[in-house]
C-alpha cells in the first residue's frame, strides 16, 4: 500500500469534519474512525503525522468533542 497524497489526507479529513456537523453524528465513532484510518495510512513525512493529528484535534474542539 502506498502512503496517501498530503491532498487525500485533506479530503479524509474534510470528510470527517463534514461528517461531525450532522446533527445525529455519533463523534466519538466518527472521530475513532478517522484516527483508525490516519494509523492505517501513515504519511512517509513525518511532521505531516503531526499535522494531521492536529487539525482532527482542531476539528474535534470545533464540533464539541473534546
Amino acid at each position: 500500500m502506498t502512503a496517501p497524497t498530503r491532498e487525500d489526507v485533506i479530503l479524509q479529513l474534510d470528510r470527517v469534519d463534514t461528517a461531525l456537523e450532522a446533527p445525529d453524528a455519533d463523534k466519538a465513532a466518527i472521530l475513532g474512525q478517522a484516527l483508525d484510518w490516519l494509523a492505517e495510512h501513515p504519511p512517509k513525512v513525518a511532521a505531516d503525522a503531526l499535522y494531521y493529528r492536529e487539525r482532527l484535534q482542531v476539528i474535534r474542539e470545533r464540533h464539541g468533542a473534546a
